[in-house]
């Protein structure tokens, strides 16, 4: 972080890659350096708290930095959130072939490994 004589705070911004034991593989845009671990689908299992399902984090397993900048922002206000800007379906999902002769693919693993645990007996909401 630099500041800058009009009283801004220039922060970097950097745009990673991420591959996740989920399976998944997502781009992620953030203030500061990559995450260890990335709330992303339900594959892992889930916790549900007045009606809201939350995903169980997945951690990181390969990381790529594809871009950094930098952005000006009032001294003293918060990073932003981060932000999904892309996730590509899991490396392991079954596909069938796409022309005949070529070999499809059953997936390696299951598609749900963990459970759904509602800690005050509450169920989601549906979308």
């Amino acid at each position: 972080m630099r500041e800058q004589p009009n009283g801004e705070v220039t922060h970097p911004v950097r745009v990673f890659a991420l591959w996740l034991n989920c399976g998944h593989l997502v781009t992620v845009e953030r203030s500061g350096w990559y995450p260890v671990s990335v709330p992303c689908c339900d594959r892992l299992g889930g916790t549900v708290l007045h009606g809201v399902y939350v995903p169980y984090a997945s951690h990181v397993d390969l990381v790529i930095l594809r871009s950094e900048r930098h952005a000006s922002r009032p001294a003293g206000s918060p990073a932003r959130p981060d932000r999904l800007i892309g996730r590509r379906a899991r490396t392991d999902d079954p596909y069938r072939p796409a022309h005949p002769g070529d070999g499809g693919h059953c997936g390696c693993w299951p598609a749900h490994v963990g459970a759904t645990w509602s800690l005050d007996g509450s169920l989601p909401e549906p979308d």
